[in-house]
């Protein structure tokens, strides 16, 4: 680790560091939106410590915003992990000004050459009454949110049960004419990504008992008409 951490306030990020730590904002956010009021997701630079926080969901819960400066029991974890080696924290408490007991944990981000250049902490809300933590995870599904997910157990249940479920929503759709079934059903597995997956193509032509031939017309009947729609 580099130890100018301490004693300069600040260490030298490459442009590869910082845009390791760009990385990581979109994982604040979907953290954050994962746990909703009840959790505070922060992303530290460790470039400028008067500065650090570069990325906050929730700030709201530590009154911090982009531009506040990192904790002394952020330094703290710091220079434990550099002790002990660990990437990561163990879980620790913490309480708020107003009160709130917070459970944290911190993972250190290295940058290009192994040296910390960032913090991830976490903070999870544990003071929050019960009734209200409930009504944010079990908080009805957002209008136009995707139904279940299929953790599938390896490659073939995953095609299975993908395939099996576009082609009920085909099959029962009165819009779509008979001839067309099969064409929609492989447009709609490769508007979906299906056919990124390695090995795709004879796996689903299996399923659906029809050749890889066919697939790939299919398919490239799909490009060609993307290609010749109006942007």
């Amino acid at each position: 680790m580099n130890t100018n951490v301490l004693k300069e306030g600040s260490v030298s990020l490459s442009p590869q560091d910082r845009l390791i730590l760009e990385g990581y904002k979109p994982l604040v956010d979907a953290i954050g939106q994962l746990f909703g009021d009840c959790c505070e997701v922060v992303l530290h630079s460790l470039e400028d410590l008067s500065h650090s926080v570069i990325w906050i969901h929730n700030g709201a819960k530590t009154g911090r915003k982009i531009g506040s400066p990192v904790t002394d029991k952020a330094l703290s974890v710091l220079r434990q992990c550099e002790q002990t080696g660990s990437s990561f924290s163990k879980l620790y408490l913490t309480q708020t000004v107003n009160g709130a007991t917070m459970r944290s944990t911190t993972t250190v981000i290295k940058g290009i050459a192994g040296n910390p250049i960032g913090l991830f902490c976490i903070n999870f809300d544990i003071s929050m009454p019960f009734n209200q933590l409930a009504q944010i995870l079990v908080e009805p599904k957002t209008e136009g949110e995707a139904g279940g997910e299929h953790f599938a157990i390896d490659l073939d249940d995953l095609f299975l049960t993908k395939v099996r479920q576009v082609e009920q929503e085909v099959k029962n759709d009165p819009n779509i004419p008979v001839r067309r079934k099969t064409y929609e059903i492989i447009v709609r597995l490769s508007d979906e990504g299906v056919f990124k997956i390695r090995k795709a193509v004879p796996r689903i032509a299996k399923v659906l008992n029809i050749s890889r031939d066919v697939i790939y017309m299919h398919l490239r009947k799909h490009e060609e008409a993307l290609k010749s729609a109006p942007h």
